[in-house]
């Protein structure tokens, strides 16, 4: 953006209509290159600030458009890095003890030396206090009138500049007067055509936490002749309160505005409408309208590179801008639920054929539980949201729990902007927990959406899901088991004289048959302790195995690993026979705790520690 006071733009339409004055021509190309001359001539100068904006102001008189240049210069000024003289002194490695006293500690010494007489009345006297005080930071009296204000704006150096051209300029110009035009918006529809542009471009409405609205316009098919242009398919309508609709919080809601400028005018095809006030002594506030579409734009707009600010862009995999989505995903990730995070899923359509697209959605056996993170809001914005969940589908059953539905609002308390009356707000927030379950509307402060709240209510569902897998997985598992085990059995009893311990096979991971049938591993266990009698089980046909941590030990293995402990004493000894057996390492302490035995520790040395029978 640019500052409000050098915007161009033009009325039209008896006052109805407003846009902005764009640069189209070769004049305003080859006007945009001198003035990235004079840049680059100070750069490599290294001139003061001042004499920058000197020159700059030449080319302003002989161009007469002052708000042009200027326009021009300040997109120019913010590639640009600035420094004063001790400031560049330690960038260039210069050790120069008149060089690196800063600005304001040589100008406190002198109001400090000037305040313990009289002030400096005569030329004789200021003298006399400059001369002190170089003494004092051992410099010359030079560097003392030299570095005394070399830290105001206009004897700022230029000490970097990156480099642009002049037809890119040109398209940030233009680009960057819509951004302002838009400041002063109350209302902003963008219309996306066609196409899968306008996926991404909601996605980034949401992104930057605007107020939006969105509606799909049956497919027309729509003749614009004057551009020899056809539109086929729906046109998504997306309806954003403006920065003027807001009563505080304006500059960073207009900012955000902004960022999703770009997004926009980089989809296939696209289409624009505001509603701006502005303000004038003759008629006071005014409001006009503007449209733009992509046939309309100047070539000049939407050059590959054209904007040297961050751009709003849909991203995949994790990464994110930095907003609260991105610091709640990062927390959530942290504690390894199992649930998968899903950002920005499907849009849910609503009975009225409008959609609502959620923030995120955990999703885990075939449950999805939605969040949707409230940001910037007003008392219409909250009201408009109530008006979407109400039209969510009641035959969409999966979104229902108890009549109310299973979706989680955060709202973000610091946002309010609209009502002055605490009353209001806490009437629509009452209005609000009245449509979910109960904990699932979250206020939240300082960009951080407490956790807590989510975290217990898809606890509650493993927990849930974990019994219904395990009595419902359970005859296909136990069947599986009992496979097996009995394979397990013969196996052994087949090579009775092995002393190697037997077939890794004698041990059954827990862990792989939950993978393999795709159900927790705690259901596994349930599905197995459901049946237990004791620690052994045994089946019809005399087969049994052990429950050992997260594996199953058969009944054979037991008894050779049984008849071998009896002569063990020692609690490495004891180690080395279960490695021999190949019994996982995780087991090692739970199996001989089954077995009946328990460790005596002589310190912390494992290899002093022996084993002993249980005694009953």
């Amino acid at each position: 953006m640019i500052p409000l006071q050098l915007l161009r733009v033009k009325i039209s339409n008896k006052g109805k209509n407003i846009a902005p004055i764009f640069c189209t021509s070769d004049e305003d190309v080859s006007l945009a290159a001198d003035i990235i001359g004079e840049f680059e001539e100070s750069w490599k100068k290294r001139d003061r600030k001042g004499l920058l904006t000197d020159r700059i102001g030449l080319i302003e008189s002989e161009h007469g458009d002052y708000k042009l240049v200027r326009g021009i210069s300040t997109l120019l000024e913010r590639r640009c890095t600035f420094l004063n003289t001790s400031e560049q002194s330690r960038k260039n490695g210069i050790d120069s003890v008149h060089l690196m006293i800063e600005p304001d500690i040589i100008r406190r010494s002198l109001f400090e030396e000037s305040s313990k007489s009289d002030f400096a009345l005569t030329i004789l006297r200021r003298e006399e206090i400059i001369q002190s005080v170089a003494r004092q930071q051992g410099v010359d009296k030079e560097d003392v009138l030299n570095q005394m204000w070399s830290d105001l704006d206009e004897n700022l150096v230029l000490d970097n500049f990156d480099g642009i051209t002049p037809a890119i300029l040109v398209a940030s110009y233009n680009l960057a007067l819509i951004q302002t035009l838009l400041f002063s918006c109350t209302t902003l529809q963008v219309a996306l055509h066609g196409g899968s542009s306008w996926k991404r471009v909601l996605r980034d409405v949401k992104r930057v936490g605007l107020m939006y609205n969105i509606r799909n316009q049956p497919s027309t098919l729509v003749d614009r002749t004057s551009k020899n242009t056809i539109y086929h398919g729906d046109t998504v309508v997306c309806s954003l309160d403006g920065p003027q609709s807001m009563f505080k919080m304006t500059e960073i809601y207009g900012t955000a505005i902004a960022k999703l400028l770009p997004s926009i005018i980089s989809a296939e095809s696209w289409s624009l409408q505001a509603w701006i006030i502005r303000k004038s002594v003759s008629v006071g506030r005014k409001m006009y309208e503007f449209h733009i579409s992509k046939e309309d734009a100047p070539q000049l707009m939407a050059l590959p590179g054209h904007n040297n600010s961050k751009k709003i862009t849909a991203k995949s995999g994790s990464s994110f801008d930095s907003t609260v989505e991105e610091k709640f995903a990062i927390k959530f990730q942290q504690f390894r639920t199992g649930w998968t995070l899903i950002r920005e899923p499907d849009p849910i359509i609503l009975d009225n054929d409008k959609a609502f697209i959620p923030d995120f959605m955990f999703e885990r056996y075939g449950r999805r539980i939605y969040l949707e993170i409230v940001g910037f809001w007003t008392t219409e914005y909250i009201e408009q949201k109530i008006g979407k969940l109400t039209r969510i589908s009641s035959a969409n059953k999966q979104l229902y729990k108890d009549d109310k539905l299973d979706i989680f609002l955060a709202v973000n308390s610091d946002y309010y902007t609209a009502s002055k009356y605490k009353k209001v707000e806490k009437d629509l927030i009452s209005r609000l927990g009245s449509l979910v379950q109960k904990d699932h509307l979250i206020l939240y402060k300082n960009g951080q959406v407490p956790l807590k709240a989510i975290l217990s209510y898809l606890k509650s569902i493993d927990q849930e899901m974990i019994l219904r897998i395990a009595s419902t997985a359970s005859n296909d598992l136990l069947a599986e088991i009992d496979r097996l085990t009995i394979g397990i059995t013969q196996d052994n009893n087949e090579d009775d004289s092995r002393t190697d311990g037997g077939s890794f096979s004698g041990i059954v991971s827990i862990g792989e048959l939950a993978e393999k049938y795709n159900i927790p591993s705690d259901s596994v266990l349930i599905a197995l302790r459901s049946r237990e009698a004791g620690n052994v089980n045994v089946n019809d046909n005399g087969r049994s195995y052990l429950i050992v941590g997260t594996y199953l030990i058969s009944r054979s293995k037991i008894l050779e690993l049984e008849k071998s402990l009896n002569t063990i004493s020692s609690f490495m000894d004891a180690i080395f026979l279960f490695k021999k057996y190949n019994v996982p390492e995780s087991c090692h302490v739970d199996l001989l705790s089954k077995l009946g035995y328990d460790i005596i520790w002589r310190g912390i040395d494992s290899t002093n520690a022996s084993i002993e029978t249980r005694k009953r």
